[in-house]
């Protein structure tokens, strides 16, 4: 009772610190969950924001991006490669056309021009974009072999025409339950550096405080022995971030609406296991710093570094191959790999549950090493004291 009453205090002396670091994490979670839609109903498909630079001045060129005009969102842009990057990363466009020059003189020879396009990886935007697109050229350039006489003016006629005679594409419930769950497997990435950088400041403040060589020479002077008071001190450090871990949780669940089904059981088993390594690891750093400056460097290295190597902030297929390799390395990789699992699952087969049970094994492995080396420094700590209290009785 007294050590959770010495914990108490402390954490509530250093309640502004915690509260600051709470509210800077709530803030990135709801902030970055913001930019994700996962309350989506959608039954038709919704207009792409489309950006076109038409370098073409001929008639066919026109006429497609006249007809884009009508079935896309055309939005405009700069013509930079930095604009574009940032307005495709922000979401702001789905897709970036190019018309070059050559291309209608190439499409009177009968040969498509290539279109340079820009797109986010592994995006739904290009396919139906392009299926447009080729939709459009491919009607021409049948008209254009089927009726050779035909004047260019009519055969964009007849195109257009042809065209404009579509189908309504409807989506079934499977397509909004997917993109919802891959929305949430972002906002659930997010607690890789949230509740971790929370649990982290948490205990390494009281563990600074506890480290303090007159608070030591205090506790050495108390009945409980060394062994009862660190049990004891984990224990009540364990109690107050499993609280942290529920608020996280629950914020989250609140955040992405979600419902109780087996989607969250994985989404929230993965963050269980993302908070047992987190206590860990903040254990292990906790026994060995006694600077209250290596905490923050820590928190921006550390656990900021990696949640930006690990595809947790910046897009995993954006990456160099280097830095996912070197991601591999750090646990929040394989969390977020877990994250992006079970958002992208349609169906909890065999394969998922082998995915899932060896990224979560990697994790097990983390927390049990950070464990194990906290575990082992204290002793070492412990048996250096008692050694050097040994060589002094004797002299």
């Amino acid at each position: 009772m007294s050590v959770f009453k010495a914990t108490f205090s402390i954490m509530k002396k250093n309640l502004g610190t915690l509260v600051l670091a709470l509210a800077i994490s709530l803030g990135i979670s709801f902030a970055y969950s913001s930019s994700f839609s996962t309350d989506s109903k959608e039954t038709e498909l919704a207009k792409m924001n489309v950006v076109i630079f038409n370098k073409d001045q001929g008639s066919i060129a026109k006429q497609l991006e006249n007809y884009l005009n009508e079935t896309m969102n055309v939005v405009s842009l700069k013509d930079t490669q930095e604009t574009i990057d940032d307005a495709l990363f922000f979401g702001k466009v789905d897709y970036v056309l190019t018309i070059p020059k050559t291309f209608s003189h190439s499409l009177k020879q009968g040969q498509l021009s290539d279109l340079m396009i820009q797109v986010k990886p592994d995006n739904f935007s290009q396919v139906y974009v392009d299926s447009v697109i080729n939709n459009y050229l491919s009607t021409y350039q049948f008209y254009q072999e089927a009726f050779p006489e035909k004047s260019e003016t009519d055969l964009i006629k007849l195109t257009t025409k042809n065209v404009k005679t579509a189908g309504k594409i409807n989506f079934d419930s499977s397509y909004n339950q997917l993109k919802k769950n891959r929305a949430s497997s972002k906002v659930f990435g997010v607690l890789a550096y949230t509740m971790f950088m929370t649990i982290f400041s948490a205990i390494t403040l009281v563990s600074l405080a506890f480290n303090r060589k007159e608070i030591k020479q205090r506790n050495n002077c108390s009945p409980f022995s060394k062994r009862k008071f660190s049990r004891q001190q984990f224990l009540v450090q364990f109690g107050f971030c499993l609280v942290i871990w529920v608020l996280f949780v629950s914020l989250v669940l609140f955040v992405t609406k979600s419902s109780f089904d087996y989607y969250t059981f994985y989404f929230i088993l993965n963050t269980l296991l993302l908070f047992i390594l987190a206590v860990s690891f903040s254990n292990l750093i906790g026994g060995i710093i006694g600077n209250p400056d290596m905490v923050s460097g820590i928190n921006n290295v550390f656990i900021l570094g990696s949640a930006f190597v690990s595809g947790i902030f910046v897009p995993a297929e954006i990456l160099p191959d280097i830095v996912t390799k070197i991601a591999s390395f750090t646990p929040s990789y394989w969390y977020m790999r877990n994250c992006t699992l079970i958002g992208n699952t349609s169906q909890f087969n065999n394969d998922f549950r082998t995915s899932f049970l060896f990224n979560s094994l990697i994790l097990i492995i983390f927390a049990f090493i950070f464990f194990l080396l906290a575990m082992i420094t204290r002793k070492e700590q412990l048996n250096l004291k008692l050694a050097l209290k040994k060589t002094t009785t004797e002299n």
